[in-house]
């Protein structure tokens, strides 16, 4: 079945500003997964003021570092040809990597600042992370952008919109609509497991997200027309084998029986 996609990218215009429905699907992923974080707190008994703080903290960072990283990656001469540009995420262009990478680090930076510990917080933020990414893939199949190699399946979008990101006539994966469906079962099943998983320590759950979302991701990324650096793997693969590893490590960490005092230990 072949789908066609003739939505304008552009929802409407205000004052000849352009609003996207990339943009109003991320302020929808921003809305879904402040609810999942703040049901999370209240569930910890966190008060809900921790919360907006931190949002604007570790969201904005994550908006900044995934622009950085995709430019860097595209387009580094925007940074100095058009700088107003640069900063435009509504119009697409952001690399998940690099948002990682620079809302983890907001994220330590500021639960270390309100005194919830990392891997706490870090917990509380997994599902909320992964929901907002399925929703945000949306907007990427709207918009035509992070689109998959030609498709001869059974499933196959085509988009017939100029203003789409996507190459036009040509059935495509629907890799945003994989990559959507995936990450929201992976919400569903962190949000589901929190308690199970939480019995083994704090980080379980954050852990858990990180294997699983490379997972995805390196699966994914077959069916993404992006260049082959490493023994016939694209860099986004490479970055998911490493995030992997970190989770998995994580996750052993928290797995190992705790150390039990030897006879001679107890008895010197």
């Amino acid at each position: 079945m072949i789908v066609s996609i003739g939505v304008d990218p552009v929802a409407f215009s205000i004052l000849g500003f352009e609003v996207r429905w990339y943009g109003l699907l991320a302020v929808v992923a921003v809305a879904v997964a402040l609810a999942i974080v703040r049901a999370g707190m209240r569930r910890d008994g966190i008060t809900d003021g921790l919360l907006e703080n931190g949002a604007i903290v570790v969201g904005v960072a994550a908006l900044v570092g995934g622009r950085i990283l995709f430019l860097l990656q595209n387009d580094p001469a925007m940074f100095f040809t058009d700088p107003l540009h640069a900063l435009a995420v509504w119009h697409g262009g952001l690399s998940f990597y690099g948002g990682l990478a620079l809302g983890v680090v907001a994220l330590w930076a500021y639960a270390r600042y309100s005194r919830i510990g990392f891997a706490h917080a870090a917990d509380l933020a997994a599902p909320a992370i992964a929901a907002g990414q399925a929703i945000g893939h949306l907007g990427c199949l709207v918009g035509g952008d992070s689109y998959g190699l030609p498709a001869n399946g059974p499933l196959a979008v085509v988009y017939a919109n100029p203003g789409a990101m996507a190459p036009q006539g040509i059935p495509l994966h629907p890799t945003q609509l994989y990559e959507a469906a995936s990450l929201g079962l992976l919400a569903v099943i962190l949000w589901v497991s929190r308690d199970r998983l939480g019995r083994r320590g704090q980080g379980a759950v954050a852990a858990t997200y990180l294997v699983g979302n490379a997972a995805i991701r390196f699966v994914l990324f077959f069916l993404r027309d992006d260049v082959v650096v490493l023994g016939g793997l694209k860099v986004a693969q490479l970055i998911a084998i490493g995030i992997a590893l970190v989770g998995a490590a994580w996750l052993v960490a928290l797995w190992r029986p705790a150390h039990r005092p030897t006879a001679q230990e107890v008895h010197p």
